[in-house]
């Protein structure tokens, strides 16, 4: 049986957003090896938006119903358990003649970003773990 304590909705998100990262970071490190490959397309992470909306699901859903097979889908709510980022080829752009999009400043800065943002997930991981640690103990060291 899972602890509904320790993988609650918040450490579910937070391990959620590092997998996505350290799968960002990768295609980020692929860029950055391919920066002179001819004819490479360098490849984008998102998750951001997708964990935003599984947080705050569509309250209106629930109010609304197809009559009609031709009506707009609903919109679904997405599943933390089953999320998993968007991987996209970026291959619209051309950066070079050889074919290759690669930017190495741009490529830089987010892996810089990304870092930060791993560092604050394992900062909030564990700052959750320390609570739970805390409140286990009764406040006692």
């Amino acid at each position: 049986m899972i602890d509904p304590i320790t993988f609650s909705d918040a450490l579910l998100m937070v391990q959620k957003s590092l997998d996505s990262v350290a799968i960002r970071q990768e295609h980020i490190a692929n860029n950055l090896a391919n920066v002179d490959t001819p004819g490479f397309k360098r490849v984008e992470v998102s998750f951001q938006e997708q964990l935003k909306a599984a947080l705050n699901p569509n309250t209106d859903a629930a109010l609304l119903w197809r009559t009609n097979p031709k009506h707009l889908p609903i919109a679904e709510s997405i599943d933390l358990r089953n999320f998993k980022p968007s991987v996209t080829t970026i291959s619209e752009t051309i950066g070079r003649n050889d074919g290759n999009n690669v930017d190495l400043e741009m490529e830089t800065a987010k892996l810089a970003e990304n870092s930060l943002m791993y560092q604050s997930l394992t900062d909030v991981a564990s700052r959750y773990l320390a609570g739970l640690k805390t409140a286990i103990s009764e406040g006692k060291r």
